[in-house]
């Protein structure tokens, strides 16, 4: 069995582990695998067919190489050199030759810096078999002049000691069965080949990003070929699957592209994230700035709160899956070579986390009870035409929360005259006759009704499964919306047209959003649109040609207070789009005007 209780995978004859056959399987032959929730199989892995990852026993292997090199080049690129490597757990096994580079963002700083071995082909008959190409080490980071404060410990020990705990996260992670990569400890002897030094320390191996996406059935972003990226979506279940392990872990350095591993399902067009490099999460650095010193409790308690704030029946699918394996996450914490300090920390972090899990997975069904606190999501806006918070035009803020949460407004509006309707969550208009008017995600939407009425507006996440992250700011939960009476248009339908010869007259009517206005002219060779902004502090220039690619832009410029005021000379003559938009200040409801010579 391996590391997940599947079946090892069958030898397809093509490589031979060289494994040694004493080696203890980090499975358990006498238990069976906890069932899948139906909605999760989306999210199975197969097991790797390395075999590196068929044992939890720590690996001992020496490399030679220029390591005075790799940890005191001044680049990535000067510090390779050959290595050799020899695996002393197998008999009579002949060594390996690679080239080995040092990598790392932070950690490149370090005194021991972690590195990649790079083999000339992919690797048969040893424990590098199904790894391609490049293999990436993790090593404990060892003092070094100017090391950061992040990275510095006060002894041996507690270097090593992290790397046991960001390892303990893979293991833990990897009993999921979900996109996660998987590691194996290393006692590993490095060998400086120059002056013949000798020191051995604690490092593991962590499995290449392409090749758990390909047990996971998808394909590393980067190694995409024949798919038009623009045809490919987020999935809204794996997103949520990433916060969720993400906040399970405590793992704050995460976020924006951070820290993760983005992969694509071809056939479902859908793209996928994997979180890795745990060495900063809040379970063994709450010393950590992103972490803010924490307590686990604490930590529980914000968890608890994300929970309550974005339920649905797909987090409580995904919540089914941790508990189904928690006795194996547990076991991978008790495997651990952490000290009796950091295993005591573990534990009591999966036991607060998991028996919060317990407690809240009673909490489906149950948002509407006041008198279940765990569970109750109170309701600020009604959800139907006949339940519609009355509102005037104008700027307010919603609560759109949990995911399936919508939130109804009713105003009344004038015939011809143009509105404009944006915010920071999907919203649409409809008529009483429930008839869509207008439709709002991502940018301002301006349009003009045909007819006076009471009009009812939707905020509503969509197929959104995230509502907000952990510790949101107050303009993630409160979320920003307006709907008000403009002078000019957001769109080429609305825009306002700009003769040569004259001067047009602005204004931003938003006091705390970023109104869009609009201008559609005609210019000739040698003509000058001259803009000047009054009353604000920032704002923002663009022209744009019609029917010329998006980011095709002959000015985009801004403009500060002190600076206010630009002149473009038109070179090619054609249609052009004016956008003036405000950008946040301190001083809202800015005016400017427009000038076209």
């Amino acid at each position: 069995m391996d590391p997940d209780g599947n079946e090892a995978p069958v030898d397809n004859g093509e490589e031979t582990p060289s494994g040694n056959d004493t080696e203890t399987p980090s499975g358990n032959d006498d238990e069976t695998p906890a069932s899948t929730p139906p909605g999760s199989q989306l999210f199975t892995c197969q097991a790797s067919k390395s075999p590196m990852f068929q044992s939890r026993d720590v690996l001992n292997m020496r490399i030679s190489a220029d390591f005075t090199k790799l940890n005191s080049a001044p680049t990535k690129e000067e510090s390779a050199s050959q290595a050799v490597i020899e695996l002393s757990d197998d008999s009579g096994a002949a060594p390996i030759t690679a080239n080995i580079i040092a990598r790392g963002v932070s950690r490149f700083h370090c005194g021991f810096r972690p590195f990649s071995l790079k083999f000339e082909q992919k690797q048969k008959d040893n424990l590098f078999a199904h790894l391609g190409k490049s293999v990436k080490f993790v090593t404990h980071c060892g003092d070094r002049e100017g090391l950061p404060p992040t990275l510095k410990a006060d002894s041996l020990e507690t270097y090593e000691q992290r790397l046991l705990m960001e390892d303990t996260v893979y293991q833990v992670l990897d009993q999921l069965q979900v996109p996660s990569l998987k590691t194996r400890l290393v006692r590993l002897t490095y060998h400086d080949a120059p002056t013949g030094k000798e020191e051995t320390h604690l490092a593991f191996v962590r499995e290449p990003e392409d090749e758990m996406a390909e047990r996971c059935g998808m394909v590393e972003m980067e190694d995409l070929s024949g798919v038009d990226p623009l045809e490919l979506t987020v999935d809204q279940h794996g997103l949520l699957l990433l916060n969720l392990l993400h906040d399970f872990v405590i793992q704050y350095d995460g976020i924006e592209g951070k820290n993760l591993v983005t992969m694509v399902d071809v056939d479902r067009k859908a793209i996928f994230f994997a979180p890795y490099d745990f060495d900063l999460v809040g379970v063994s650095r709450p010393d950590y700035v992103a972490n803010k010193g924490r307590t686990l409790e604490q930590n529980r308690d914000g968890f608890a709160d994300w929970l309550r704030r974005n339920q649905s029946p797909a987090l409580f699918e995904h919540i089914d899956l941790l508990l189904d394996r928690a006795d194996q996450m547990q076991r991978a914490v008790d495997q651990s070579s952490m000290n009796k300090e950091n295993h005591e920390v573990f534990s009591r972090w999966l036991s607060l986390y998991l028996g919060l899990l317990r407690d809240f997975r009673a909490c489906e069904g149950h948002t509407d009870d006041p008198s279940r606190p765990l569970c109750h999501v109170e309701d600020d806006h009604g959800d139907r035409p006949d339940s519609a918070s009355v509102i005037e035009p104008g700027e307010w803020s919603a609560r759109v929360e949990p995911p399936g949460d919508v939130d109804m407004f009713a105003v009344d509006l004038q015939a011809n005259t143009l509105y404009s309707l944006g915010g920071r969550v999907p919203l649409e208009l409809f008529d009483a006759q429930q008839n869509l008017v207008a439709s709002a995600s991502d940018r301002t939407v301006s349009f003009k009704p045909s007819q006076t009425g009471t009009y009812y507006l939707q905020a509503s996440l969509g197929e959104q499964l995230i509502s907000s992250p952990l510790f949101p700011r107050p303009d993630e939960i409160d979320r920003y919306i307006s709907l008000y009476a403009d002078d000019h248009g957001a769109s080429l339908e609305t825009a306002t047209r700009l003769e040569a010869g004259e001067t047009i007259e602005g204004t931003w009517e938003l006091a705390g959003g970023e109104d869009e206005d609009w201008f559609l002219l005609d210019a000739g060779a040698s003509a000058n649109l001259h803009v000047v902004m009054r009353d604000t502090d920032f704002g923002l220039v663009a022209v744009s040609r019609v029917d010329a690619p998006a980011d095709e832009l002959p000015l985009e410029e801004y403009l500060i207070e002190g600076d206010n005021d630009v002149s473009w000379l038109v070179e090619q003559p054609g249609q052009y789009v004016l956008r003036v938009i405000q950008l946040l200040s301190l001083r809202p409801n800015g005016s400017y005007t427009v000038t076209l010579q």
